[in-house]
């Protein structure tokens, strides 16, 4: 049943049995000790926004914090709705503000805020459909306010959540297995069972992806902990291709050239098993610091080496392999060191930061910028973020419109039904309200029998009741809608009927108003972005993919001391961010057709890397110097290469955006000349070290870019066709 649902965090149990031991108990209270309809009302539906539309996840500290701060938004939100309710033309005015913001919170920010966002809504839509009564907003709030005590008391004691046990097992895992690969390869390039660490590694990685991707954002917590989850996955991934990829030559790491290449093994190999520990509750973090002077002695040492190696007259190939062995340690302690940290931060601590960098985690800026800046990409005209939000603010806004204009008596089902149905795109919502409509027949069916089989009695539907609470709370997370919908509709029609018993022809005005609220969502998803997050992932990584060549081509610059002038290029943060959220728009439609998710992953992750080596290539300038000024006169080829390769990755992002450009991948020659003939100056004058240490860098970088283009070719060829096809296919 749990896989039949799609619970891998194996809460729905839990959660059903508290909510079903709970929420009767809310509506008793309110229908007969309280005796206010009102009351009883508010108090009912506060706990299924609550305990089941928002129920939280992370540290009890977590959980308390955000059931305290829910509950206070509904109220005001009940507060505000009852005020408006009594201008025909300020709800719809005021619906439309509310969803807008809330849906945008909810997908910018993340974590409990995105959890919170049905419950919310639900306040709010409640609150304005039903008849203006300025009077009763104290019973109201104090509805509102008196379930979300009981809930929070409830999620923090009554069967607590244990945590997002399967990702957090997987996450684990795919550390140990990363680590495990890279200590083979280091060991014994030649094991026979080498193709298996690395396809156990591959799979774990996946497995992990899988997991954070069916974990809803409520089990993890805090938008920083989701977030760290999805980065420590993402520096996974990419730890598994540079470790695998043929172009590192990870064979070279066998061989002990300075003395120090097994102790940098050993560091990111532990790096990544303190991670992993870490995130099954070990106590302690990982020793960042500790692996940042392991590369730093080892860059030193490796530097000695090579210098040792020139005074000797070692063949030029012995030299240059040691060089690449620099470069692949130096990518790998780069990664396990952002998956260290972040493995920390998902578990709610902080790791010790040294002097090396992360991808994001280690920020230099304030967290109050990062989240400015957040916000502010993520309000852009092109962002998903932004459609979605406009999409549903419309959406509500509609539908509370037209139930007032039409009269319908329960107009809270007409808007519940648009926002439960309406999805990123009109072939999700086509599909939704298949099933929407098919659950709610269902569900009509067997409340309209269960109203009969009472004969008006109330006694029968208490005792129903929690049966029927609990499959609407073990469904509501789950991958099965028209399950959801059929609980939901059973619930409906057994607390109205003891609100006020109508019957089980209160089924036909469910399923009236709920066909209106779906039509609502069908014309909008046709006329708003039918295409919904594909075209706009395309878009987005496309931009992405620029961003990250122009920094590209900023850190060749400075590695290779030319002065390129122009203005310098504006930071990557903006369109990672996008690219990211149209990302988690794309893969929530579960896409079938050509752009597939590894193809979608695989093109973030290329974009990604890109900006991985701009990163490592800045620091290598900032904090070793390696800048190619006394070996200007070598720097040509080297250059030349690069501004070939970087317009060939260039014209994929066009392709990308416009499905025309042709592919182009230029082949980077051999620029072993120019790096060696710097380096044999550095025998003869210590200060070319940098300028050699820089032409090697710059050079290995463009191997590693250019393995990367042809990774990308099928990824990017998917992409183009994805973008290209109409929106019912």
């Amino acid at each position: 049943m749990v896989s039949l649902l799609g619970d891998p965090q194996r809460s729905a149990p839990r959660d059903a049995v508290r909510a079903a031991l709970v929420l009767p108990g809310l509506f008793a209270f309110g229908r007969y000790v309280v005796g206010n309809q009102s009351f009883a009302t508010f108090t009912v539906f506060g706990g299924f926004a609550l305990l089941i539309m928002s129920d939280f996840g992370g540290t009890r500290r977590e959980r308390a914090r955000s059931y305290l701060l829910a509950t206070t938004a509904g109220a005001v939100l009940v507060a505000v709705g009852t005020v408006v309710a009594r201008s025909a033309v300020a709800v719809p005015l005021v619906m439309f503000a509310v969803a807008l913001v809330t849906t945008f919170l909810a997908a910018v920010v993340g974590g409990h805020v995105g959890t919170a966002r049905l419950g919310l809504l639900l306040s709010f839509v409640l609150t304005v459909t039903l008849p203006p009564a300025a009077g009763q907003i104290p019973v109201r709030v104090a509805g509102w306010v008196f379930a979300g005590v009981v809930a929070t008391v409830a999620g923090l004691l009554l069967l607590p959540r244990a945590g997002p046990v399967a990702l957090t097992r997987a996450a684990a895992e795919a550390c140990r297995a990363v680590a495990d690969l890279v200590a083979v390869v280091a060991r014994d390039p030649g094991d026979p069972e080498l193709s298996r660490f690395r396809d156990v590694a591959a799979t774990a990685v996946g497995t992990a992806r899988e997991r954070y991707a069916d974990t809803a954002s409520r089990a993890v917590g805090s938008r920083r902990r989701l977030h760290a989850y999805a980065e420590l996955l993402g520096d996974l991934h990419l730890l598994v291709s540079v470790v695998r990829h043929p172009l590192y030559r990870p064979y070279h790491l066998a061989r002990r050239s300075t003395g120090t290449e097994g102790e940098m093994v050993e560091a990111v190999s532990g790096a990544l098993r303190a991670g992993a520990a870490t995130l099954e509750g070990a106590a302690g973090e990982p020793d960042v610091a500790g692996l940042d002077r392991r590369r730093r002695a080892h860059q030193r040492a490796l530097e000695r080496w090579v210098r040792k190696l020139l005074d000797r007259s070692a063949p030029a190939e012995q030299v240059l392999a040691a060089l690449a062995v620099d470069h692949t340690l130096r990518v790998l302690a780069y990664l396990s060191t952002s998956v260290a940290v972040n493995a920390s931060a998902a578990t709610g601590r902080r790791a010790g930061i040294g002097s090396g960098r992360s991808p994001t985690a280690l920020d230099d800026q304030p967290a109050r910028h990062r989240r400015l800046r957040w916000l502010a990409s993520s309000a852009a005209p092109n962002s998903t973020a932004l459609r979605d939000s406009l999409r549903a603010a419309v959406g509500l806004a509609l539908s509370v419109w037209l139930a007032a204009r039409l009269g319908l008596p329960h107009a809270f089902w007409v808007v519940l039904g648009t926002l439960q149905v309406l999805r990123t795109n009109a072939l999700g919502t086509a599909r939704s309200v298949a099933r929407a409509i098919a659950g709610n027949v269902v569900g009509v069916l067997g409340g309209s029998a269960l109203v009969i089989a009472a004969g008006g009695r109330p006694g029968p539907l208490w005792a129903v009741l929690p049966v029927a609470v609990f499959l609407s709370a073990y469904t509501a997370n789950s991958q099965r809608f028209l399950l959801s919908q059929a609980a939901f509709t059973l619930d409906l029609m057994i607390i109205f009927n003891l609100l006020a018993p109508v019957g089980w022809r209160l089924g036909l005005i469910r399923l009236a108003d709920v066909g209106v609220g779906v039509a609502v969502s069908v014309v909008l998803s046709l006329v708003l972005w039918p295409y919904g997050a594909r075209r706009q992932f395309v878009r987005s990584v496309a931009a992405y993919h620029r961003a990250a060549v122009d920094q590209l081509r900023r850190a060749f610059d400075q590695v290779l001391a030319v002065d390129a002038g122009g203005r310098p290029s504006a930071p990557p943060a903006g369109p990672r961010i996008r690219a990211e959220l149209a990302l988690a728009d794309y893969l929530s439609e579960r896409p079938t057709g050509p752009l597939d998710v590894t193809s979608a992953v695989a093109l973030l992750t290329g974009a990604n890397y890109l900006v991985m080596a701009a990163s490592l290539m800045r620091d290598a300038v900032r904090l070793s110097g390696y800048r190619a000024d006394a070996c200007r006169d070598l720097v040509e080829p080297v250059r030349s290469a690069q501004q070939a390769l970087l317009g060939g990755l260039a014209r994929s992002a066009d392709r990308l955006t416009d499905g025309r450009t042709p592919s182009f991948r230029p082949t980077v020659p051999d620029l072993g000349a120019p790096v060696w003939t710097c380096l044999r100056r550095w025998r003869g004058d210590e200060a070319v070290a940098g300028s050699a240490m820089a032409l090697a860098v710059a050079a290995e970088w463009l191997r590693g870019i250019d393995q990367v283009g042809d990774d990308l070719a099928g990824p990017v060829d998917r992409a183009v066709v994805a973008a290209g096809r109409p929106w019912w296919r």
